[in-house]
């Protein structure tokens, strides 16, 4: 970061600039004489959360973010910053710390404005104290769509599009063995297997067995049902496993869900009491200056 003082109102371009567009000329130049030129190279700091606000700043070029951490210290976007853009002006209304962090993604020039200067600056031109106020604003409306973006996802579609040929075998078998259908088809067979070789079979052919293919105790229905039994149970704990796993993301998923209504929630509230009391200070100041105004006359 490098500081140059502030060139004429013509190289700065201030009057291009949303917050001194309804200046004079006069108010221009005298701007020009408050403002600072300071540099920032890409990934430095203006300044941190919770850092003594001490100035206003406004963006010549480049780009700057505005972030915090949230309580996985991942940090969250609130806004990003381009050309024309001012922040910083929470802490400098109300002499509090910063409420976020704010950091240079683009090689910038930013114009730095004292609090006492932003003050007085305010108090002299009320039309831009409204722009302020229209900047806050803003503000509240990117606060509030970023709390009503859904990081909620459907986890039954995401399961489903990674499902592979096995998987989806291994789930229709496992629904299938565990159904109503599954126990009367089965019951069914063992019924007719033990009746047939039981009561038809044994009476035809000779001998004491007749010509069943699997007397009593039906040696050959255990093997296959032994055989059923040990291919089945793997392929049904496969189907769990991949239940489990898909509780375990749903539950991962509702936790950050929460994390982030709750972050969210916090920094609207936040902001937004922070904002009323900037629009308080910015309407004292509006009928401070009408009440010098109505004594002139």
């Amino acid at each position: 970061m490098s500081e140059d003082p502030a060139q004429d109102d013509q190289d700065l371009g201030l009057a291009a600039i949303a917050l001194f567009k309804d200046l004079s000329p006069e108010a221009l130049e005298k701007m020009s004489t408050l403002l600072q030129n300071v540099n920032f190279e890409a990934g430095d700091t203006v300044f941190h959360e919770h850092e003594k606000g001490d100035a206003l700043y406004v963006v010549h070029s480049g780009k700057v973010r505005i972030w915090v951490h949230d309580e996985d210290s991942k940090d969250v976007t609130l806004a990003e910053l381009a050309v024309g853009d001012f922040f910083g002006e929470m802490s400098v209304l109300d002499g509090g710390e910063r409420s976020a962090n704010a950091t240079v993604t683009a090689d910038a020039v930013l114009h730095r404005l004292s609090r006492a200067d932003f003050q007085e600056f305010l108090l002299s031109h009320p039309q831009a104290a409204l722009e302020v106020i229209r900047g806050i604003t803003a503000r509240l409306r990117q606060t509030n769509l970023l709390v009503s973006q859904r990081v909620s996802r459907n986890i039954n579609d995401e399961m489903d599009d990674r499902l592979t040929f096995g998987q989806r075998i291994a789930d229709k078998v496992a629904t299938f063995g565990g159904s109503w259908t599954f126990i009367f088809i089965f019951g069914g067979i063992l019924v007719v297997w033990m009746g047939i070789n039981s009561f038809i079979l044994s009476h035809i052919g000779k001998g004491p067995e007749g010509a069943q293919w699997d007397p009593y105790p039906y040696i050959l229905l255990n093997l296959l049902l032994s055989t059923l039994a040990a291919l089945q149970a793997p392929v049904i704990m496969m189907s769990q496993n991949r239940a489990a796993e898909k509780d375990r993301l749903a539950a991962e998923l509702d936790y950050h869900v929460n994390l982030k209504s709750e972050l969210m929630l916090e920094e609207l509230i936040r902001k937004t009491r922070a904002q009323d009391a900037e629009i308080d200070y910015l309407v004292r100041s509006l009928n401070t200056v009408k009440a010098r105004l109505d004594c002139k006359e």
